[in-house]
């Protein structure tokens, strides 16, 4: 089957009410770059686009490259992942087999939920020097890699532009070439980034074990940057973190490996390394079994005293009053971080989007109004919460004010409800 180009695919999702099946991707907007134009992220197999609907943004990966067994794969990855089998490490998306239309034919598309969080490439490129960073960091890798493997799940194509950091914790994007239980093993469509696998990767390689490798040059390059951050300088190329598939051609003429070797605590593993690289692919151990402990529990989160505040007793009982229901649009998005409405100082105030913590100060203060009694109680409440609302980032303005409207209104339904 031929799939349109990547340019086919601009001009048609131009007109995103005509190109999409899917009725909130055609009520969408696509994102679009300084030229006007769709902003398109390249991809092997998929072109993706930003389509942004309400408060929501998705990502649309169009394929412009044949993948072979896409709807059988999409579905056995949506089972492997059900019931909590992606541990968090994964994002929700559609597969649609006929969810995209260029001149006149119908094209499968994937629709997946928008991820803010900054590619792991990026992340290094802020965070390479911070050791404070990279230790949870690589706790973080391990974690994800044994929950991998206990489930016999293999992404196939781990690397910069695939693995997301949000808020500590690591997502994985584009699962075209992943492998699920009830796949065919040695039946792939890619064999992923050169960068980050073994020479020797070919598509017989698909199956559960094929991430092995990548997961041990991730562990060992974030590794020595805690020891030598100007690593990363030296050897990052946009592309890689510091190995390149030259050096996993030919380790012993390699500078990286050179300068790895030189690290004391990395020599003996580097050494290990070397000889995988030149090795057969089935020799390939585990990352556990590589580093030769057993990983470290990854760092517990700072606590949070009290586990819920008052502000968010509060709104809880807010919620169980008779009356209207609490208005959906002040509620947590089930894609945002979940925690306490309200951070008392000195707390972990950014695990929560910071306008709900001005929610759970407008609640608090509402709550006490109505207390005192009456509509006119409730106003004088509401004229505090106005001179609580923090202006400055990342609160934005327009945020906090639909906070405070949406509060005003349902206090006085429940209020309302309480009296009568």
């Amino acid at each position: 089957m031929a799939y349109p180009s990547p340019d086919q695919y601009n001009d048609a999702v131009q007109a995103p009410h005509l190109a999409f099946d899917d009725p909130v991707l055609q009520a969408g907007k696509v994102v679009l770059n300084d030229m006007g134009l769709p902003q398109a992220y390249g991809g092997g197999f998929a072109v993706t686009y930003a389509v942004s609907h309400g408060r929501r943004k998705y990502a649309v990966r169009c394929f412009h490259k044949e993948a072979r067994d896409l709807q059988d794969r999409y579905a056995r990855i949506t089972e492997a992942l059900s019931g909590g089998g992606g541990g968090g490490h994964f994002v929700g998306f559609d597969y649609q087999p006929t969810g995209v239309r260029v001149l006149g034919k119908a094209y499968p598309l994937v629709k997946m939920d928008w991820v803010n969080g900054v590619p792991l490439g990026i992340w290094l490129e802020r965070n390479h020097r911070r050791k404070s960073a990279l230790t949870p960091l690589i706790a973080r890798l391990r974690e994800l890699e044994r929950h991998l493997r206990t489930r016999g799940l293999a992404h196939g194509d781990l690397q910069n532009g695939n693995i997301l950091v949000q808020d500590g914790g690591l997502k994985l994007i584009d699962y075209d070439g992943m492998f699920a239980p009830g796949l065919a093993v040695g039946d792939g469509n890619e064999v992923g980034h050169r960068h980050f696998q073994h020479p020797t990767r070919r598509g017989e390689h698909f199956g559960p074990e094929m991430d092995r490798f990548s997961f041990i040059v991730l562990d060992l390059s974030l590794r020595a940057l805690v020891k030598e951050p100007a690593l990363f300088r030296r050897h990052a190329n946009g592309e890689n973190i510091l190995f390149s598939a030259a050096d996993f051609l030919d380790p012993a003429a390699s500078k990286v490996f050179s300068d790895l070797r030189a690290i004391r605590a990395l020599a003996k593993d580097v050494e290990k390394f070397a000889a995988l690289c030149a090795g057969p692919i089935s020799d390939i151990p585990t990352l556990e079994d590589f580093v030769g402990v057993p990983p470290p529990p990854p760092p517990k989160p700072r606590p949070v005293v009290p586990s819920k505040s008052p502000n968010q007793l509060l709104l809880e009982e807010l919620q169980r009053m008779p009356g209207e229901p609490l208005p959906p649009d002040i509620l947590p998005d089930e894609s945002e971080p979940q925690g306490p409405i309200y951070q008392p100082p000195g707390t972990a105030a950014d695990a929560v989007p910071q306008w709900l913590v001005v929610a759970g100060v407008a609640a608090q203060l509402l709550w006490l109004g109505a207390r005192m009694g009456g509509q006119a109680a409730i106003e004088v409440a509401a004229r505090q919460i106005e001179t609580h609302l923090p202006d400055t980032p990342p609160t934005p303005t327009a945020l906090a004010g639909k906070a405070l409207s949406s509060l005003k209104l349902a206090a006085g339904r429940w209020f309302g409800s309480k009296r009568s």
